[in-house]
């Protein structure tokens, strides 16, 4: 009996210290979680105050053998293509190829220079003949003309005294009848504030020192918000160009709005850029939202089906419950492991995903530099990159229970099996990218501009931002100059009475020099 009790009591306390051990023992992973945590958030601190925040990753070390050798094979195939080692970011297949200006573009203005008649007289007698001109381009700038157009309307009446026969000359249509500014004027406003980035206090004191006109910011706020209501027809044929198309794109930034009812100042609300709309009629649109953002973008894609570009935010589960299939972005994925790998220099887990991504992405400069059509880059990519796609999910299902889940690279391996399925989607589609990049670029002029005018003062102001931006990236998609585009968008829409007359208005329909035909 005795040893029965001894036996007993000993269990019990192997037990009780298995018990202790077991909790010490996740007590030291979860205190190795937090140091790894804590030390990649200093490396990344360090190097966002002190080094580049380039994403470029170049491979500190000599190329070396993968950790798994049938991988080898696949790499080596890849490497026979002849491309560039590093990757870059494609343009999107399916937009146009943008127009870069250059001084031939400039108007020309010739200046002839004579010789003096005293020259001209050969010492022979005889007058001398032009022969060549000597030539020399001069770069020259000419300041803006700010004027007052006064108009002066006919009133004719009869002499003899007829009653009601006073005629008074009709007023020219405009897009603000109520306002004292001209299209033109409008136009400058509005480009001047989003693509040349100029704060409206700026413009006022601009417009106050130099030209002497008394333009208040508030003035010029209103007159950009009550553009809004002619220019949504065009919005929304834009935003139809989107929708009826099967292949779309969309991210989003945040944006302070000072007066948002039932919300604090401090509280940022979000801008949504969507790029999409066939081949010749590309789109760029951005939009404004505050709160509930799944149910906001479920609804702006409503009626879309087809391929949509995102990242792993949460705002898309909706849209990807319905018809669209997601198309998740592979830089994002390249993103999680990159500063680990610069950290770590260039050592370890983070390395050979970098490799992996290292290859998809010459795969893809491959069909750039090939100007492959979208079909034969899908064929390409079932040929190659299919395979790197495949042993990569196989590497990260095998690494992964080997590393700390709370970890940076546990939860940049986990962010890759969580969407694994919308990271390979893009070899279903010649017409897909890789990646979301094409869209996080049209975000960036956004994100400049906001850094000089900081926030907008009320809802309708961010609607009206997000409208201007639109139209005025998209003009410029298509080549168009976006002031010239919105003098002649301003002029016209007031002559419009349905969808056809809007539908010419559209950036591939006209010209700069098109006139209204109705």
């Amino acid at each position: 009996m005795v040893y029965q009790g001894q036996t007993e009591q000993l269990t019990q306390e192997v037990q009780s210290l298995k018990t202790e051990l077991s909790l010490l023992q996740a007590r030291c992973e979860q205190y190795a979680q937090a140091y790894d945590s804590l030390k990649n958030q200093i490396i990344e601190m360090r190097r966002h105050r002190f080094g580049k925040r380039s994403e470029r990753y170049i491979d500190p070390e000599n190329p070396q053998l993968s950790l798994f050798p049938e991988e080898n094979e696949i790499f080596a195939q890849a490497d026979a293509s002849g491309e560039q080692a590093e990757e870059t970011t494609p343009v999107a297949a399916h937009i146009r190829k943008k127009k870069t200006k250059t001084e031939k573009d400039l108007p020309r203005r010739i200046e002839i220079i004579l010789v003096s008649d005293e020259d001209k007289q050969c010492a022979c007698g005889a007058c001398k003949t032009v022969i060549r001109y000597e030539t020399k381009e001069l770069l020259n700038y000419q300041p803006c003309v700010i004027e007052i157009i006064e108009q002066r309307r006919e009133v004719v009446a009869c002499l003899k005294g007829c009653e009601n026969q006073i005629v008074t000359a009709p007023a020219p249509k405009q897009v603000l009848p109520k306002t004292k500014a001209t299209e033109a004027f409008l136009s400058f406003l509005v480009v001047s504030k989003l693509d040349d980035r100029q704060p409206l206090y700026h413009l006022e004191r601009q417009l106050k020192e130099r030209h002497g006109i008394d333009c208040s910011r508030q003035t010029m706020a209103r007159w950009l918000i009550d553009l809004m209501a002619p220019l949504r027809p065009i919005y929304n044929l834009l935003k139809d160009h989107v929708i009826d198309y099967d292949v779309a794109s969309c991210d989003a930034t945040t944006l302070q709005v000072l007066k948002e009812p039932g919300r604090k100042a401090e509280i940022k609300s979000y801008v949504y850029c969507v790029r999409g709309g066939p081949p010749d009629k590309s789109v760029i649109l951005y939009d404004y939202n505050d709160v509930q953002h799944k149910q906001f973008v479920h609804d702006w894609f409503v009626g879309f089906n087809g391929y949509l570009h995102v990242d792993g935010d949460n705002f898309f589960d909706l849209v990807g419950s319905d018809n669209a299939s997601i198309v998740n972005c592979n830089a994002h994925a390249r993103r999680k492991f990159e500063p680990i790998a610069q950290a770590n220099k260039g050592k370890g887990i983070a390395k050979e995903a970098m490799r992996f991504f290292k290859e998809l992405y010459k795969i893809e400069r491959e069909a750039k530099n090939n100007q492959l059509t979208p079909e034969q880059r899908h064929q390409l990519r079932q040929e190659k990159s299919q395979p790197i796609m495949a042993a990569f999910n196989a590497w990260v299902d095998q690494v992964y229970p080997t590393t700390l889940p709370q970890s940076p690279l546990g939860k940049a391996l986990n962010y890759c099996i969580k969407y694994r399925a919308g990271l390979m989607r893009f070899l279903d589609d010649g017409r897909l990218e890789i990646d979301n990049n094409h869209t996080e670029q049209e975000i960036k002029p956004l994100v400049i501009a906001r850094k000089n005018f900081l926030f907008c003062a009320s809802v309708d102001g961010a609607e009206a931002l997000c409208l201007h931006f639109g139209l005025i990236r998209t003009a410029k998609l298509h080549n168009l100059d976006p002031y010239h585009y919105y003098v002649m968008l301003l002029k016209n829409l007031p002559h419009c009475s349905s969808v056809d007359d809007y539908e010419k208005l559209l950036p591939w329909n006209i010209g700069l020099d098109y006139t209204p035909k109705f």
